[in-house]
């Protein structure tokens, strides 16, 4: 006895069939692919030996199992380690700017010691009253203390130059940090995008699978009745086959992007978290948001992306070490002064008073070519920060019209698979029903399943395809995480 549920569809196509006289259908309306909000159906695979403990899963503490976008994009923010290494590294730019910083301060230190000294007394050739105090010792204490301080005072601004460049230097890493923060959301939407494809994917391919066994279903009634051969079954047994092969492969691909979408987010492979999906709808009207002209998305881009501050900020830091480069030969004045106590006696009393003050010019005059050659180094690396800035403008530049671009060419494609799918399921039930009342043949229904189904790839590629094309424009403009 066949399923209530096709049984249903059947009786459904028969209602709907169209007479064989009957005039041209209007054009179809759109269509909506299977949801998956309330869940697959069919159980992975859906043809072979189930492997339950390979797919078990687990919730992780914090984690929904259902996320949006904003949400999976904080998770992986918070725990992709990848980051923690980037925010390591503006760590030790900071640390770099304090030790920079350092030669601008003043240098105090407090010194102290106590030190007891003796001396055996008589000799060898001592009279005898000196020979009896040989075994005696002579000793004497002494006690002092003292606090230093040095200040720079002015070397030529080469230890200003050298903060200039450490800070400048510690905002590039910031910036880098940044952006790398923007490609880990970019990699999580890419994900997200891509496991919600698969899912409707797989729902499509159960679809298409349930029309075949109606469809086989409709043969084996066509046979009971004399109207069709036997050979018609095995022709639609092999194309439900195919229908159930697509669906397995489409089910393996779903079960390995989950593993891949954890992992995006920094969660272990076996953890049970989904993509909320936020396409429903597109199949049927595709948006109509003007898209921003190339030139002022430019200025968004330049104003936004990390990667175009970084690039300015390593130019400026190069400089800045430029300047400092250039100071090696720069005369120096430095003041230092102590205080300190001194005991004047044998038993480390008596202390008295004691101190130094002074200034310092140092002015050198040949270091080797030290200094020489280390500005030549230095305006080289300048040449060459600002040549990679120079790109990085080109890159995004780039970045930014190839976005819009790939925009306005997947809604034009979403537009045309939106108009096919709604045909090819028309066509579909329409076929169905004149196979039933015998006005169709086998090849012209396998015709319109193959249809069907290459329709229904299609337009899934498409929806999710504009999805990721939109993340992509987010990212080239720097603005997919505010």
């Amino acid at each position: 006895m066949m399923p209530a549920l096709i049984l249903a569809t059947i009786v459904h196509v028969a209602q709907a069939a169209p007479q064989a006289n009957s005039a041209p259908a209007a054009a179809a309306e759109p269509a909506a692919l299977p949801s998956i909000e309330s869940g697959l159906a069919l159980p992975y695979p859906a043809s072979g030996l189930p492997q339950p403990q390979i797919l078990t899963t687990r919730r992780a503490a914090g984690i929904p199992a259902t996320v949006t976008l904003a949400d999976a994009t904080a998770i992986a923010i918070a725990r992709v380690p990848s980051l923690d290494a980037a925010r390591g590294e503006v760590a030790l730019e900071d640390a770099s700017v304090a030790l920079a910083r350092t030669g601008l301060a003043p240098d105090v230190s407090v010194s102290g010691s106590s030190e007891y000294s003796y001396v055996q007394g008589g000799g060898a050739n001592a009279s005898a009253a000196s020979a009896a105090a040989s075994s005696t010792f002579l000793s004497a204490q002494s006690n002092s203390g003292s606090l230093s301080l040095s200040q720079l005072i002015y070397d030529g601004g080469q230890i200003r130059a050298k903060i200039d460049a450490a800070s400048l230097t510690r905002d590039a890493t910031l910036a880098t940090y940044r952006r790398d923060a923007q490609a880990v959301a970019y990699d999580v939407a890419s994900a997200y995008y891509t496991l919600l494809a698969d899912e409707r994917t797989v729902a499509v391919d159960e679809e298409l699978l349930r029309e075949n066994i109606v469809s086989e279903n409709l043969v084996r009634a066509q046979i009971r009745a004399g109207t069709v051969a036997g050979a018609d079954l095995s022709t639609q047994l092999a194309t439900t086959a195919n229908a159930r092969t697509t669906l397995v492969s489409a089910q393996g691909t779903l079960q390995n992007d989950r593993v891949a979408f954890a992992t995006a987010l920094g969660l272990a492979a076996d953890t049970d978290v989904l993509p909320r999906d936020d396409t429903q709808g597109l199949e049927t009207a595709t948006p109509a948001s003007a898209l921003p002209a190339f030139a002022n998305a430019l200025d968004v881009a330049f104003a936004e992306r990390p990667d175009v501050a970084q690039a300015r900020l390593t130019v400026a830091a190069d400089e800045a070490s430029l300047r400092a480069a250039r100071r090696g030969l720069s005369p120096s004045l430095s003041f230092s002064g102590t205080k300190g106590l001194e005991s004047s006696n044998l038993g480390g009393g008596a202390i008295r008073n004691d101190g130094t003050l002074g200034f310092a010019v140092t002015i050198p005059i040949y270091d080797q070519g030290i200094t020489r050659a280390n500005v030549a180094s230095s305006r080289a690396t300048v040449a060459i920060a600002t040549a990679n800035a120079a790109t990085t403008r080109l890159t995004v530049a780039q970045d930014v019209r190839q976005a819009l671009i790939s925009i306005v060419s997947d809604r034009s494609v979403l537009d045309q698979t939106r108009a096919a799918y709604g045909s090819a399921v028309t066509s579909l039930r329409s076929t169905q029903g004149q196979y039933r009342v015998g006005v169709s043949t086998l090849p012209s229904l396998i015709q319109a399943e193959a249809s069907l189904a290459s329709a229904a790839t299609n337009i899934v590629n498409a929806i999710y395809t504009l999805r990721i094309a939109e993340n992509n424009l987010r990212y080239a403009l720097g603005t997919n995480l505010q």
